[in-house]
């Protein structure tokens, strides 16, 4: 009797605590408390039946059961918080001194709680040096440094809400970047399926190697230092740009060696498709260099056994003869004379030596007295057709060879730079010659793409031409000439023809620089700059093909007849010179091309 009485009392004690709570009875063992966040007490374990017990109906009127606890805000407001995340808050990058290297802003996201809602937001980027001057507001930033040494810049990254403008995030990624000594190597190759050695890869004008250029650098190019005491380089694959170009045969955390395994001279390139190819490296000697190596791949030239160019001619390249898989490499040329145009050594601004059949190396200066990228052939003005030019090569091994090599010269009748110089305008007769003065710096356009060949060429502007075809010589002087605009394009020009002899004033104290000038007054000037640059060859001739040769003054009667006989100017039809008519740009461009390329 006593038991029955105990274990009714318990039931009844558990059902009253229920009934208080409001609350549903402990569920069965096993069940999860997570979806009931107020549980009950637990049942006397000495009185339950292991059977779930069945609770009253909640009242709705306990707090507790139909709102949250005073804590539920708080807990949620904090659960659905977003918060920027970075991917990196602190990066460290090399780079050499002068070189640029591009810095990029780490990945960013926007979560709530582990949710990403970053597509609610859009982000945007401020980035600034270590003097807090601004880079740049792109997810990217290039730095650059004249100083060896440490510095640094900042990303900040900021997320606006795409819903609630006034609602952003930011967060920081600071960069630390060490700047080295830097190098910078280049070369050129043509597509091929064969590696190329770094002591056969040629820079652009094919005179160094790469290997050349990291132990002996270009001493007229200060990007490109000789590394003192190197003994071995650490290319960085994770660098490379450009990879479908071709390929370096190296691996990362390899250091080839000047000598010892693997020997650097052993690594190949080998090239398979147009494009630039780029990887850096760390080059250590007596210090430690940074460099960056950039090979350009280009298309493997027509293999029909000419050179092509254009009026502008080319330059003649190392690798134009000296091929590093031949059993027995061309080490030097000596030229015969084209049966057209010129051979021209250091052509600048459309002027340069006379070949005279000087020996010229390939690869190794020992082997010549020039390297063949001084060498250019220019043709003749207005030429068109197919040329041959005589050579003897010598080999390694000292092997002579004679040889001809054919150079197909097109003519053009459109501009490849000024949409005004086309067949319909004056391209027929000027495209050429406007094009050469262009390419050697000598003319330059009016604006845009436009050229204004039927402008007239006023008396700066031809002084202008032939000052940078003399190479712009330093000027220290002043003039006399009232009229000029100190500071001017043109003024040290006019200063230096003057001094020299080759332009006048229209009287003692006026130049005129935007005059007009006459076709025989270009005769007179282009006759006294052939005497200032010592090149003037008298010619035999006169003018009497022509009905208007007494318009001709009589200052100009000798450069009139000097320029027409040797083919400078010719006739306006066959019959007149007129010589008083003002001259266009793209005649005075055809005239100066006949003066400085003959016929």
């Amino acid at each position: 009797m006593k038991k029955f009485l105990h274990k009714s009392l318990s039931l009844l004690l558990a059902l009253a605590l229920a009934v208080s709570l409001a609350v549903p009875v402990l569920a069965a063992e096993g069940d999860s408390t997570e979806e009931n966040p107020v549980a009950a007490e637990p049942a006397d374990p000495e009185g339950s039946t292991g059977e779930p017990e069945t609770p009253e109906e909640p009242t709705g009127e306990d707090p507790a059961v139909d709102e949250p606890s005073e804590e539920d805000p708080d807990e949620e407001e904090e659960a659905t918080e977003d918060t920027l995340v970075l991917e990196e808050t602190s990066c460290t990058a090399r780079i050499g001194q002068y070189q640029t290297l591009t810095l990029t802003a780490p990945a960013a996201t926007v979560k709530s709680g582990e949710t990403d809602v970053s597509a609610q937001y859009t982000f945007s980027y401020a980035w600034v040096d270590q003097d807090n001057k601004p880079l740049s507001e792109d997810v990217s930033a290039q730095v650059t440094s004249a100083f060896q040494g440490q510095i640094t810049a900042l990303c900040t990254v900021t997320a606006q809400n795409n819903e609630a403008p006034d609602k952003t995030l930011s967060a920081v990624c600071s960069y630390t970047i060490d700047v080295l000594p830097g190098t910078v190597l280049g070369a050129q190759v043509e597509v091929s399926n064969e590696g190329i050695s770094l002591d056969q890869l040629l820079d652009l004008e094919g005179k160094h190697s790469v290997l050349e250029q990291l132990t002996q650098g270009i001493s007229e190019d200060p990007m490109t230092p000789a590394i003192p005491g190197l003994i071995f380089v650490e290319f960085l694959p994770d660098t490379i740009t450009g990879a479908e170009a071709g390929t370096l045969n190296v691996t990362a955390e390899t250091t080839y060696r000047l000598e010892g395994d693997p020997l650097l001279s052993a690594v190949t390139f080998t090239p398979a498709a147009p494009g630039t190819y780029e990887i850096h490296f760390l080059a250590y000697g007596d210090e430690t260099y940074y460099g960056q190596l950039e090979i350009v791949v280009t298309e493997a030239a027509p293999d029909d056994g000419a050179i092509h160019c254009g009026s502008a001619g080319f330059t003649f390249n190392g690798s134009d003869f000296f091929h590093s898989n031949d059993a027995d490499p061309v080490e030097s040329i000596v030229f015969g004379a084209p049966s057209a145009g010129h051979l021209l050594r250091d052509f600048v601004k459309g002027s340069g030596i006379p070949d005279q059949g000087a020996r010229y190396y390939t690869n190794a200066a020992v082997h010549g007295d020039y390297h063949v990228s001084t060498l250019s052939y220019l043709p003749a003005a207005g030429y068109s057709g197919q040329v041959t030019l005589p050579v003897t090569l010598t080999t390694r091994s000292g092997k002579v060879l004679e040889d001809t090599i054919l150079i197909d010269v097109t003519s053009k009748t459109v501009s490849d730079y000024f949409t005004d110089v086309t067949e319909t305008t004056v391209g027929s007769w000027a495209a050429n010659a406007v094009d050469f003065a262009y390419e050697c710096g000598l003319i330059n356009g009016i604006g845009g793409d436009r050229f204004g060949p039927d402008a007239s060429m006023t008396r700066a502007m031809l002084v202008t031409v032939l000052y940078r075809a003399a190479g712009s010589p330093e000027v220290t002087i002043t003039t006399n000439f009232t009229d000029l605009n100190v500071g001017s394009y043109y003024y040290e020009a006019v200063v230096w023809a003057n001094v020299m002899g080759i332009v006048n004033g229209i009287t003692d104290t006026t130049f005129g620089p935007d005059n007009p000038v006459t076709r025989q007054q270009i005769a007179a000037i282009l006759y006294r700059y052939a005497d200032a640059m010592g090149a003037l060859s008298q010619t035999e001739g006169n003018l009497n093909a022509f009905t208007d040769k007494d318009s001709v003054d009589s200052y100009a009667a000798v450069p009139m007849t000097w320029a027409v006989g040797r083919g400078i100017i010719t006739g306006t039809t066959d019959t007149t010179l007129s010589p008083q008519n003002h001259a266009t740009r793209a005649q005075v461009a055809v005239m100066l091309h006949r003066y400085l390329i003959g016929q």
